[in-house]
């Protein structure tokens, strides 16, 4: 008589505190056989539920990069905390991002720790990029040794960040956003967010304001409001792109930097502000010029403002669409025409969009190791960069892609007209008439700035154009307010007027040209002088490489 195979599954935790399984057999001739294995069965849990039971699968032993022990003992006060210099393969291990990268545990997997100059360490979730000191990285996978979580992250806020995830699961007050983690076979990983760890020591401080993200995509910002030494601070003209310690960094998007503290406890700040022109600027007394787009100072003022003087008949000098017709590197005209924009006299700068040709991170970082302004510069999104990760980094560099400014008797109206299928929504819109209302009681003419313009002059031309009904609405609008309008998107230089608005297409930055010279089809800058009374110059400047 056959006998009949069985097999029994017994779950036993093991002396490194992982999960790992017995299995027996009876075979033919009625002997029996045991093999041990150490693993998870990540099948038997839906996604999330690994990361999410985390602590029933480990013993709380962590084997910790150095400087790290500290962090860890103050999430998890009962752990046992050993060196990683002693892990053996199976168990928790807390990295610093050098360790991480290095122990190349994470290596190949799809969620990790990178280095990638000019950003420093990245975080990298199944095929997307992120950069930024504020990321963390947790993953439990099967190795040969046994089961292994790996808590990393960009920075130390990062790894705190993940741990103080770890805990928030334990102790019930969290749960896993299952869309969120990334699961490919024996492994379960997920990329998290923190904001408000201005000091950077992986905890959250009393004087911080903490907040926790679980990353799908795009990134959240909190362009303009950090709670740093307790002092509760607002910014507006530009946004807050890092704080560190006591010294916040604020990127301009205009000529009216204004800070605001709430309930001021007069604590000294140190504000580094980037992206303005000094010499147009009215600068605090012990302001200390960094170089020609940057200024530091410290105060205790409760609120302030940077502002410009009182300036006319100005230059500007605008040029878009600067992207390669593939791959990572910028074109050779681009750096031309950058190097004569630097060589000319004007208040600032206005780039059209398309930056890069696809948005990956590679394109990026070729892009910023040349990206060398002496005047403030400032973006319309376009379309080629504003795609994929290449989202977040648009955030992480240029920050909100709907602002305003004003200068002299203009006010510039800058909007992203990309993302809605070439549309403005109507929200965006809304946004669009309070700014040219704004225009209009200051006695200030528009200037407004996209991506996409609202016409396509080409011969037969109309599939580089914003949508027709987002176009009409924008050209009724911009003809009603003396509008003068600044795009790109079509590569040629273009000047004219259509259904009675007057604006300018210039897209010769250096992608692919879409017309023959006679056609607009070369590539240039424009220089644009500001003059009274709303009356503007323009000279186009043709630039070969």
């Amino acid at each position: 008589m056959k006998r009949l195979l069985g097999i029994v599954l017994v779950l036993v935790v093991l002396a490194g505190g992982c999960i790992g399984s017995t299995q027996t057999s009876s075979t033919s001739n009625g002997k029996t056989s045991t093999t041990t294995t150490t693993g998870i069965n990540f099948s038997s849990y839906p996604p999330g539920k690994v990361i999410g039971s985390w602590w029933k699968l480990f013993n709380e032993t962590f084997y910790v990069s150095d400087g790290y022990e500290s962090m860890v003992k103050h999430y998890f006060p009962g752990a046992k905390v050993k060196p990683f210099s002693e892990f053996k393969g199976s168990g928790i291990v807390v990295l610093s991002p050098g360790d991480e990268v290095k122990s190349r545990i994470l290596f190949g997997k799809p969620v990790q720790v990178q280095k990638l100059e000019p950003f420093g360490y990245i975080a990298y979730k199944y095929g997307t990029h992120l950069p930024g000191p504020w990321l963390g990285v947790t993953a439990i996978m099967d190795s040969d040794r046994g089961p292994v979580m790996v808590v990393s992250g960009t920075s130390k806020a990062g790894v705190g960040a993940s741990l103080d995830f770890l805990r928030e699961l334990k102790d019930g007050k969290l749960s896993v956003d299952p869309n969120s983690i990334v699961r490919s076979g024996s492994f379960e990983g997920i990329v998290l967010k923190e904001i408000g760890d201005v000091n950077f020591n992986g905890i959250p401080d009393e004087d911080e304001h903490y907040e926790l993200y679980q990353l799908l995509y795009d990134e959240p910002f909190n362009y303009y409001w950090r709670v740093v030494k307790g002092e509760n601070i607002t910014v507006s003209g530009g946004f807050i792109r890092l704080v560190n310690g006591t010294t916040v960094y604020i990127r301009a998007l205009g000529f009216n930097v204004t800070v605001y503290v709430k309930d001021s406890k007069n604590i000294p700040i140190t504000y580094v502000l980037d992206n303005i022109n000094p010499e147009l600027m009215v600068l605090p007394e012990n302001a200390k010029v960094l170089d020609n787009t940057t200024v530091e100072f410290t105060t205790d003022k409760a609120s302030f403002s940077v502002v410009a003087k009182n300036v006319s008949n100005y230059t500007v000098l605008a040029f878009g669409d600067h992207r390669p017709a593939s791959g990572d590197k910028p074109p050779a005209v681009f750096l031309q025409i950058m190097k004569d924009i630097n060589g000319e006299k004007g208040a600032f700068v206005i780039d059209g969009g398309d930056l890069v040709y696809s948005g990956t991170i590679y394109q990026w970082a070729n892009l910023m190791e040349v990206w060398h302004w002496n005047k403030p510069i400032f973006i319309a999104v376009g379309n080629h960069e504003y795609q994929g990760e290449g989202v977040s980094i648009f955030h992480y560099y240029f920050g909100p892609t709907d602002y305003a400014f004003s200068l002299g008797n203009y006010r510039y109206i800058f909007a992203n007209d990309i993302s809605n299928d070439y549309s403005l929504t109507d929200e965006q819109f809304a946004w669009l008439k309070e700014q040219l209302e704004l225009a209009k009681k200051r006695g200030e003419r528009p200037v407004i700035v996209m991506h996409a313009p609202p016409y396509d002059p080409r011969p037969g031309g109309d599939d580089h154009a914003m949508s027709e009904s987002s176009a009409q609405k924008l050209l009724k609008l911009m003809k009603e307010y003396n509008a003068f309008g600044i795009f790109s998107h079509i590569h040629i230089y273009w000047n004219g007027t259509y259904d009675g608005v007057h604006f300018i297409i210039t897209g010769g930055g250096g992608a692919p040209l879409y017309a023959p010279p006679n056609e607009g089809g070369f590539h240039h800058y424009v220089v644009l002088t500001m003059g009274p009374n709303g009356r503007i110059n323009i000279k186009v400047v043709k630039v070969s490489s």
